[in-house]
C-alpha cells in the first residue's frame, strides 16, 4: 500500500531537495506519494511540482488548524521553518510547535524535523547569539517532550553561503574567513544531497527515530575551497585567515563561524555522526554520490 509523506517548504531549498530525492529514487518513488505544502499552489514553482505528480496544497505554519487540514492522511511529515522570515526565535519556535501539535493530534507516525545544534547549550553559553540554531533545537526538545515520533535531520553549513566570500582580485581570487586554513567544515550541497538524508529516514525509521542524522555532503577546508575555485576557473585562489579581533559583522554570523571553528559545527561527535549518516544514505542506495565543493561550483557556474 502506498504511503503519503507531506513535505513543508516543497518549493524551497530543503523541501524541494526532499521531493526530488523521493521522486528520483527507484524504490521510494513506488512506495511513497508526495504532497507538497506551499503558501501559493498556483505559482510556477508549485505548478512544476504538480507536473511531476506532486499534490500541492496551501497551508501556513502560523495556523495549527491549517496544518491539520494539510497533513490529513499523512504517514510521514517533513517540517522546516525559516527563521529569517521574521528573524525571531519566538516566531520560529511557535511555528515548530504548531506543526508538532498538529502531527501529534493527527496521529502522524513519523515527523522528520529539520533541526540544528543547540549552540548555547553545547558551548555552555559561550556562543549565545546563534538564534536560528537554538530555535530549531528548542522545537526538537518540544517534539520529544510531547512524544511525537520523530527523526531529526541537521543540515551542515550550506555551500551556497560560500561564493559571496570568494572575491575576484585581478588575475586571481581571494577568500577571507575566520577559519584556520586547515579547519574542517561540514558542508552541504542542499539541492543535491539534503533530500537523500530525509528520504533515508523514511526508508527505515527504526534506524533514525529519536536520533540525529547529520546532513553533510562532506568535510572541506578553506584550502579545499581555494583548490576547487582554481580547478574551475584556472585562476589561483589565495586564502587569508581573518584574525578574530579584526572581524566586523553581526554577532549571529560571528557565533556561526566560531561554532564551526571551535566546535566542528555540530559539537562533540561530529565526525562520527557524519560518517554514520553517510552510511545510512549509502545503505539505502539509489542516488548519485555526495557532492564536492567543486561539483557545486560547476553547477552554479562560477
Amino acid at each position: 500500500m502506498t504511503k503519503l509523506i507531506t513535505v513543508f517548504g516543497s518549493t524551497g531549498n530543503q523541501g524541494g531537495s526532499v521531493v526530488r530525492a523521493i521522486l528520483n529514487h527507484p524504490q521510494l518513488s513506488k512506495e511513497w506519494k508526495v504532497r507538497g505544502i506551499t503558501r501559493n499552489p498556483n505559482k510556477p514553482d508549485a505548478q512544476a511540482m504538480v507536473a511531476k505528480g506532486v499534490d500541492m496544497v496551501a497551508a501556513d505554519l502560523n495556523s495549527k488548524d491549517a496544518i491539520l487540514e494539510a497533513i490529513k492522511g499523512s504517514n510521514a511529515v517533513f517540517g522546516v521553518t525559516n527563521y529569517w522570515e521574521k528573524a525571531s526565535l519566538e516566531h520560529e519556535v511557535q511555528q515548530g510547535k504548531n506543526l508538532t501539535d498538529a502531527c501529534k493530534e493527527a496521529g502522524v507516525e513519523h515527523l522528520i524535523w529539520s533541526s540544528l545544534p543547540f549552540v548555547s547549550k553545547i558551548t555552555e553559553g559561550k556562543l549565545h547569539n546563534l538564534h536560528h540554531f537554538d530555535s530549531k533545537a528548542m522545537v526538537e526538545e518540544y517534539v520529544n517532550k510531547v512524544g511525537q515520533p520523530a527523526s531529526f535531520v541537521l543540515p551542515a553549513y550550506f555551500m551556497s553561503n560560500i561564493p559571496g566570500s570568494i572575491r575576484p582580485g585581478g588575475d586571481h581570487y581571494n577568500l577571507a574567513w575566520l577559519f584556520r586554513p586547515d579547519t574542517q567544515i561540514p558542508m552541504l550541497d542542499v539541492p543535491r544531497d539534503f533530500g537523500k538524508f530525509v528520504a533515508s529516514c523514511i526508508s527505515d525509521p527504526s534506524k533514525t527515530l529519536g536520533k540525529h542524522t547529520l546532513a553533510a555532503s562532506g568535510w572541506f577546508t578553506p584550502l579545499d575551497v581555494c583548490k576547487a575555485v582554481q580547478n574551475c576557473t584556472g585562476k589561483e585562489c589565495k586564502y587569508y585567515e581573518v584574525p578574530i579581533e579584526e572581524y566586523q559583522g553581526s554577532k549571529e554570523l560571528f557565533d556561526n563561524l566560531m561554532m564551526i571553528r571551535e566546535y566542528d559545527y555540530y559539537g562533540p561527535g561530529a565526525k562520527e555522526g557524519v560518517k554514520s549518516s553517510h552510511a545510512l544514505v549509502e545503505g539505502v542506495g539509489g542516488w548519485d554520490s555526495f557532492g564536492t565543493f567543486e561539483n557545486f561550483l560547476q553547477e552554479i557556474g562560477i
